[in-house]
């Protein structure tokens, strides 16, 4: 598996501490098909990416845990009839603004007919 935390979202955290005091929260996960090469590897995201390489749905987040004093994990579920047949090897955290902070790339997972939970930690 492969994370980045996006420049975008460095940014919006350094405006944050210096002019605004504020910073978009977390809003979706959008899962995507297009984390591995032609070969299967894991496509190393890169913090400059501003969406996946193959988004296939968007969805708010379900639920939410700390994880530690740095790091939140977003999760969402996928219903048994979603996406049947589709490989997931991406994933993404959105924030309201609709701007792209964290990636996670890793080999695909094939959806079937059961429900499937998926998850990204925003570490900082």
């Amino acid at each position: 598996m492969k994370n980045v935390i996006t420049a975008i979202r460095r940014k919006k955290m350094a405006e944050a501490t210096h002019t605004t005091g504020t910073i978009a929260k977390a809003k979706w996960i959008a899962l995507g098909s297009g984390g591995v090469d032609s070969s299967n590897n894991i496509i190393t995201p890169l913090e400059n990416n501003t969406s996946l390489n193959n988004e296939v749905v968007r969805k708010e987040y379900t639920a939410s845990r700390k994880i530690s004093d740095t790091s939140y994990e977003y999760i969402i579920e996928l219903e048994g009839n979603e996406l049947v047949g589709t490989y997931i090897s991406e994933l993404a955290l959105i924030d309201e603004d609709g701007d792209v902070i964290a990636f996670s790339n890793f080999l695909p997972k094939g959806k079937d007919e059961t429900e499937s939970t998926y998850t990204i930690e925003d570490n900082y």
